[in-house]
């Protein structure tokens, strides 16, 4: 049996990584489930994965349910890797398109009487579920724009905050 490591990132949070090994033959059902269980989240919310290119760019999305292009439970890793499809996209947060990138590493050995999937690195705390409650801590404080928002757009919110 193979294990693959996969890291995942945020993008406008350099502070929280997650590296994680998974068997080949799981799903990305159980991809979902290790982290929902890994980050606390709210396991009643909607998510989803995208395949996306090396731009993470998003390719093909794979919900929770089959809407024809196959669910979660349906779609093998090791398809996914065999196919090149290595990068995908778990979006936690559908309403603000909040998402973690999650990055095909390599293929690890299989380390003897371990429960699959596990944890091997950490980094920084995870990203609260629901946007209305981030922390600073979630925002890259180095970058000097907001991201999401046009120039315009933020000047528009800078006139409404005294109303």
């Amino acid at each position: 049996m193979a294990i693959y490591k996969y890291k995942l990132t945020i993008e406008s949070n350099k502070n929280f990584v997650r590296e994680c090994e998974i068997e080949d033959d799981s799903t990305l059902y159980d991809l979902h489930r290790y982290i929902q269980n890994e980050l606390d989240f709210d396991d009643a919310q909607l998510a989803m994965f995208f395949i996306s290119n090396q731009k993470w760019e998003r390719i093909k999305s794979i919900p929770a349910f089959d809407l024809g292009n196959g669910s979660m439970d349906s779609v093998v890793i090791s398809d996914l890797v065999d196919d090149g499809e290595n990068n995908l996209l778990y979006v936690f947060d559908m309403f603000n398109n909040r998402h973690l990138q999650i990055e095909f590493m390599s293929e690890v050995e299989e380390t003897y009487r371990t429960t699959y999937p596990r944890t091997v690195a950490s980094k920084g705390n995870p990203p609260n579920q629901f946007s209305e409650n981030i922390f600073a801590t979630e925002i890259d404080n180095d970058e000097n724009d907001i991201s999401g928002f046009e120039n315009d757009e933020l000047d528009m919110l800078s006139e409404t905050d005294d109303v």
